[in-house]
Protein backbone atom coordinates (compact mmCIF):
# COMPACT_ATOMS: atom_id res chain seq x y z
CA UNK A 1 0.00 0.00 0.00
CA UNK A 2 1.37 3.30 -0.96
CA UNK A 3 1.58 5.79 1.88
CA UNK A 4 -1.30 7.72 1.45
CA UNK A 5 -3.49 4.89 0.39
CA UNK A 6 -5.02 4.53 3.99
CA UNK A 7 -6.49 7.70 3.92
CA UNK A 8 -7.73 7.75 -0.22
CA UNK A 9 -11.39 6.40 0.66
CA UNK A 10 -10.93 3.17 -1.22
CA UNK A 11 -13.92 0.82 -1.22
CA UNK A 12 -15.11 -2.61 -1.94
CA UNK A 13 -18.31 -3.19 -3.13
CA UNK A 14 -18.75 -6.37 -1.45
CA UNK A 15 -17.68 -5.39 2.11
CA UNK A 16 -20.61 -4.79 4.51
CA UNK A 17 -18.30 -1.62 6.63
CA UNK A 18 -17.54 -0.04 3.61
CA UNK A 19 -21.08 1.52 2.97
CA UNK A 20 -21.18 4.71 4.39
CA UNK A 21 -24.49 6.61 3.86
CA UNK A 22 -24.98 8.69 6.66
CA UNK A 23 -27.71 7.61 8.86
CA UNK A 24 -28.83 7.83 12.52
CA UNK A 25 -26.84 4.67 13.29
CA UNK A 26 -24.04 6.67 12.97
CA UNK A 27 -23.14 9.37 16.47
CA UNK A 28 -19.96 11.40 14.82
CA UNK A 29 -17.98 10.86 11.93
CA UNK A 30 -14.64 12.72 10.31
CA UNK A 31 -13.15 12.18 6.83
CA UNK A 32 -10.92 9.52 7.98
CA UNK A 33 -13.64 7.36 10.35
CA UNK A 34 -16.69 7.11 11.95
CA UNK A 35 -18.25 6.03 15.77
CA UNK A 36 -21.75 3.99 15.67
CA UNK A 37 -23.70 2.66 18.05
CA UNK A 38 -23.38 -0.92 17.91
CA UNK A 39 -25.46 -1.74 21.00
CA UNK A 40 -28.24 -4.95 21.19
CA UNK A 41 -30.28 -6.05 23.97
CA UNK A 42 -27.87 -7.91 25.91
CA UNK A 43 -25.44 -5.28 25.82
CA UNK A 44 -26.25 -1.20 25.31
CA UNK A 45 -23.09 0.75 25.74
CA UNK A 46 -21.47 -0.62 22.56
CA UNK A 47 -19.98 1.49 19.93
CA UNK A 48 -17.76 1.14 17.32
CA UNK A 49 -15.39 2.76 15.55
CA UNK A 50 -15.03 2.16 11.97
CA UNK A 51 -12.03 3.09 9.60
CA UNK A 52 -13.98 4.68 6.43
CA UNK A 53 -11.31 3.14 3.55
CA UNK A 54 -11.01 -0.46 3.18
CA UNK A 55 -8.03 -1.67 5.06
CA UNK A 56 -7.34 -4.92 6.77
CA UNK A 57 -5.04 -3.49 9.48
CA UNK A 58 -3.44 -1.10 11.98
CA UNK A 59 -0.14 -1.36 10.09
CA UNK A 60 -2.02 -0.96 6.64
CA UNK A 61 -2.05 3.18 7.85
CA UNK A 62 0.05 5.70 7.85
CA UNK A 63 1.47 6.88 11.25
CA UNK A 64 -0.39 10.06 10.91
CA UNK A 65 -3.75 7.90 10.15
CA UNK A 66 -2.89 5.11 12.88
CA UNK A 67 -1.90 8.23 15.41
CA UNK A 68 -5.44 9.63 14.87
CA UNK A 69 -7.78 6.34 15.14
CA UNK A 70 -6.32 5.82 18.50
CA UNK A 71 -7.03 9.02 19.74
CA UNK A 72 -10.61 8.69 18.57
CA UNK A 73 -10.53 5.39 20.47
CA UNK A 74 -9.54 6.89 23.75
CA UNK A 75 -12.48 9.32 23.18
CA UNK A 76 -14.77 7.07 22.75
CA UNK A 77 -13.84 4.55 25.96
CA UNK A 78 -13.70 8.06 28.03
CA UNK A 79 -17.31 8.58 26.75
CA UNK A 80 -18.43 4.93 27.32
CA UNK A 81 -17.03 5.30 31.19
CA UNK A 82 -18.56 8.72 31.78
CA UNK A 83 -21.66 7.25 30.39
CA UNK A 84 -22.16 4.28 31.22
CA UNK A 85 -20.32 3.92 34.50
CA UNK A 86 -19.07 0.08 33.61
CA UNK A 87 -16.96 -2.46 35.92
CA UNK A 88 -14.88 -2.74 33.00
CA UNK A 89 -14.54 -2.05 29.31
CA UNK A 90 -13.61 -4.21 26.73
CA UNK A 91 -12.01 -2.78 23.51
CA UNK A 92 -11.23 -5.60 20.75
CA UNK A 93 -10.31 -5.66 16.61
CA UNK A 94 -10.72 -8.39 15.06
CA UNK A 95 -11.97 -8.78 11.69
CA UNK A 96 -11.98 -12.07 11.18
CA UNK A 97 -15.56 -12.05 9.28
CA UNK A 98 -15.42 -9.01 7.90
CA UNK A 99 -11.57 -7.64 7.35
CA UNK A 100 -12.08 -4.33 7.46
CA UNK A 101 -10.32 -2.16 10.54
CA UNK A 102 -12.84 -1.51 13.35
CA UNK A 103 -12.55 -1.47 16.97
CA UNK A 104 -15.33 -2.41 19.44
CA UNK A 105 -15.49 -0.60 22.47
CA UNK A 106 -17.88 -2.42 24.73
CA UNK A 107 -19.17 -1.45 28.64
CA UNK A 108 -19.21 -4.54 31.38
CA UNK A 109 -20.93 -5.87 34.55
CA UNK A 110 -20.89 -8.90 36.25
CA UNK A 111 -24.54 -9.77 35.78
CA UNK A 112 -24.26 -8.95 31.93
CA UNK A 113 -25.69 -12.09 30.04
CA UNK A 114 -21.57 -12.98 28.41
CA UNK A 115 -19.33 -11.87 31.42
CA UNK A 116 -16.84 -13.23 32.00
CA UNK A 117 -16.57 -14.06 28.30
CA UNK A 118 -16.76 -11.98 25.65
CA UNK A 119 -19.98 -10.88 23.92
CA UNK A 120 -19.79 -13.50 21.31
CA UNK A 121 -19.73 -16.47 23.26
CA UNK A 122 -21.74 -18.52 25.16
CA UNK A 123 -24.80 -16.45 27.09
CA UNK A 124 -24.08 -17.34 30.45
CA UNK A 125 -27.36 -16.02 32.05
CA UNK A 126 -30.62 -13.19 31.06
CA UNK A 127 -28.08 -10.46 31.82
CA UNK A 128 -29.63 -7.21 34.14
CA UNK A 129 -31.81 -4.87 32.58
CA UNK A 130 -30.17 -1.80 32.06
CA UNK A 131 -31.55 1.66 30.38
CA UNK A 132 -31.55 2.32 26.37
CA UNK A 133 -28.99 5.74 26.03
CA UNK A 134 -30.07 7.95 24.04
CA UNK A 135 -28.29 8.95 20.76
CA UNK A 136 -28.24 12.33 21.70
CA UNK A 137 -26.31 11.92 24.28
CA UNK A 138 -23.63 9.50 22.79
CA UNK A 139 -23.50 12.43 20.39
CA UNK A 140 -23.33 15.67 22.91
CA UNK A 141 -20.67 13.65 24.50
CA UNK A 142 -18.64 13.20 21.50
CA UNK A 143 -18.77 16.76 20.44
CA UNK A 144 -17.24 17.68 23.43
CA UNK A 145 -14.49 15.44 23.25
CA UNK A 146 -14.08 15.78 19.58
CA UNK A 147 -15.46 19.23 18.09
CA UNK A 148 -18.29 18.49 15.08
CA UNK A 149 -18.46 15.58 13.05
CA UNK A 150 -17.20 16.19 9.33
CA UNK A 151 -20.24 15.59 6.72
CA UNK A 152 -20.24 16.31 3.46
CA UNK A 153 -22.70 18.79 2.67
CA UNK A 154 -23.70 18.49 -1.55
CA UNK A 155 -25.04 21.05 -3.47
CA UNK A 156 -28.08 19.55 -3.53
CA UNK A 157 -28.23 19.36 0.22
CA UNK A 158 -28.01 23.09 0.48
CA UNK A 159 -30.35 23.85 -1.92
CA UNK A 160 -33.09 21.79 -0.17
CA UNK A 161 -32.08 24.01 3.04
CA UNK A 162 -32.40 26.81 1.43
CA UNK A 163 -35.89 26.30 -0.52
CA UNK A 164 -37.36 25.09 2.79
CA UNK A 165 -40.28 26.51 4.75
CA UNK A 166 -40.30 26.80 8.27
CA UNK A 167 -43.81 27.20 9.92
CA UNK A 168 -44.40 28.01 13.62
CA UNK A 169 -47.49 27.88 15.96
CA UNK A 170 -47.41 30.91 17.44
CA UNK A 171 -49.71 32.26 19.72
CA UNK A 172 -50.00 34.78 17.57
CA UNK A 173 -51.27 32.88 15.01
CA UNK A 174 -49.15 30.43 12.37
CA UNK A 175 -45.85 32.44 10.96
CA UNK A 176 -43.66 30.96 8.06
CA UNK A 177 -40.01 31.18 8.05
CA UNK A 178 -37.94 31.56 5.13
CA UNK A 179 -33.70 32.18 4.61
CA UNK A 180 -33.21 35.55 4.55
CA UNK A 181 -36.95 36.57 5.15
CA UNK A 182 -38.11 38.56 8.44
CA UNK A 183 -41.06 37.36 9.89
CA UNK A 184 -43.48 39.90 11.70
CA UNK A 185 -45.19 37.69 13.87
CA UNK A 186 -41.86 36.23 15.09
CA UNK A 187 -40.80 39.82 16.20
CA UNK A 188 -44.40 40.14 18.45
CA UNK A 189 -43.30 36.58 20.11
CA UNK A 190 -39.96 37.45 21.01
CA UNK A 191 -41.12 41.27 22.78
CA UNK A 192 -43.73 39.02 24.68
CA UNK A 193 -41.00 37.11 26.24
CA UNK A 194 -38.17 39.43 26.59
CA UNK A 195 -36.45 37.72 24.45
CA UNK A 196 -34.23 38.86 21.37
CA UNK A 197 -32.66 35.52 19.59
CA UNK A 198 -34.39 32.33 18.11
CA UNK A 199 -33.78 29.24 16.90
CA UNK A 200 -36.08 26.51 15.02
CA UNK A 201 -34.26 23.35 15.59
CA UNK A 202 -35.67 19.40 14.58
CA UNK A 203 -34.49 15.79 16.25
CA UNK A 204 -35.95 14.12 12.90
CA UNK A 205 -34.27 11.84 10.49
CA UNK A 206 -30.59 12.58 11.90
CA UNK A 207 -28.15 13.29 9.08
CA UNK A 208 -30.31 12.97 6.47
CA UNK A 209 -31.63 9.83 6.66
CA UNK A 210 -35.29 8.53 6.92
CA UNK A 211 -36.17 7.12 10.61
CA UNK A 212 -39.25 5.17 11.79
CA UNK A 213 -42.01 7.95 12.49
CA UNK A 214 -41.67 6.27 16.56
CA UNK A 215 -38.15 7.22 16.42
CA UNK A 216 -38.52 10.44 15.21
CA UNK A 217 -41.30 11.00 17.96
CA UNK A 218 -39.17 9.55 20.85
CA UNK A 219 -36.27 12.33 19.58
CA UNK A 220 -39.01 14.97 18.93
CA UNK A 221 -40.12 14.19 22.90
CA UNK A 222 -36.50 14.62 24.16
CA UNK A 223 -35.67 17.75 22.49
CA UNK A 224 -39.07 19.09 23.69
CA UNK A 225 -37.83 18.24 27.37
CA UNK A 226 -34.75 19.46 27.00
CA UNK A 227 -35.20 22.60 25.91
CA UNK A 228 -38.44 23.06 28.42
CA UNK A 229 -36.15 22.13 31.27
CA UNK A 230 -34.02 25.15 30.55
CA UNK A 231 -37.25 27.30 30.65
CA UNK A 232 -37.32 28.62 27.62
CA UNK A 233 -40.08 29.62 25.28
CA UNK A 234 -41.19 26.61 22.98
CA UNK A 235 -43.30 26.19 19.88
CA UNK A 236 -44.59 24.00 18.03
CA UNK A 237 -42.98 23.91 14.46
CA UNK A 238 -42.86 21.74 11.05
CA UNK A 239 -40.20 22.13 7.90
CA UNK A 240 -41.52 21.55 4.58
CA UNK A 241 -40.05 21.99 1.29
CA UNK A 242 -41.32 25.11 -0.95
CA UNK A 243 -42.71 23.24 -3.96
CA UNK A 244 -44.32 20.64 -1.26
CA UNK A 245 -43.45 17.53 -3.36
CA UNK A 246 -39.66 17.06 -3.35
CA UNK A 247 -37.90 16.80 0.30
CA UNK A 248 -39.45 15.54 3.85
CA UNK A 249 -41.68 17.30 6.16
CA UNK A 250 -40.35 16.88 9.50
CA UNK A 251 -41.67 18.14 12.97
CA UNK A 252 -39.08 20.82 14.58
CA UNK A 253 -39.28 23.34 17.42
CA UNK A 254 -39.10 26.78 17.65
CA UNK A 255 -37.72 28.29 20.61
CA UNK A 256 -36.69 32.17 22.04
CA UNK A 257 -33.68 32.74 23.68
CA UNK A 258 -31.07 30.12 22.27
CA UNK A 259 -27.87 31.79 21.33
CA UNK A 260 -26.87 30.27 17.47
CA UNK A 261 -23.79 28.59 19.61
CA UNK A 262 -26.78 26.75 21.64
CA UNK A 263 -28.61 25.95 18.84
CA UNK A 264 -25.93 24.65 16.77
CA UNK A 265 -24.80 22.25 19.62
CA UNK A 266 -27.97 21.25 20.69
CA UNK A 267 -28.18 20.19 17.14
CA UNK A 268 -25.37 18.35 16.12
CA UNK A 269 -26.48 16.46 19.76
CA UNK A 270 -29.65 15.35 17.92
CA UNK A 271 -27.77 14.81 14.36
CA UNK A 272 -29.30 17.05 12.56
CA UNK A 273 -26.95 18.95 9.56
CA UNK A 274 -28.29 22.67 10.11
CA UNK A 275 -30.39 24.58 12.12
CA UNK A 276 -32.35 27.78 11.34
CA UNK A 277 -31.73 30.95 14.16
CA UNK A 278 -31.89 34.71 14.05
CA UNK A 279 -32.01 37.92 16.02
CA UNK A 280 -35.11 40.34 16.52
CA UNK A 281 -35.44 42.52 13.26
CA UNK A 282 -32.79 40.43 11.73
CA UNK A 283 -33.66 37.85 8.11
CA UNK A 284 -33.51 34.26 8.95
CA UNK A 285 -29.95 32.56 8.86
CA UNK A 286 -29.21 29.04 8.44
CA UNK A 287 -26.08 27.54 11.11
CA UNK A 288 -24.31 24.37 9.85
CA UNK A 289 -23.69 22.02 13.00
CA UNK A 290 -21.11 19.97 10.92
CA UNK A 291 -18.05 20.73 9.28
CA UNK A 292 -18.52 20.12 5.90
CA UNK A 293 -16.54 18.73 3.50
CA UNK A 294 -16.50 17.20 -0.25
CA UNK A 295 -18.05 13.88 -1.02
Amino acid sequence: MSADASSAGEHKPDCPICGDAPGHHWLWRDERLRIIDARDADHPAFLRVIWNAHVREMTDLTDADRQHLMEVLWQVERAVREIAQPDKINLGSLGNMVPHLHWHVIARWPDDAHFPGSVWSAKQREGAARPRIPAALWRATLLARLGLPAVAVTPELVTAYEHTAYAADLPGGPATLRIGTPEPLLEHWLTEHGQTRWAVISAANPWSSRCEKDANHAAHTALRALLVQRGLPVCEAMNWPDDGVAGWTEPALMCAGLSPEEALRIGAAFGQNAVLCGEAGESTQIMWCVRQRDR
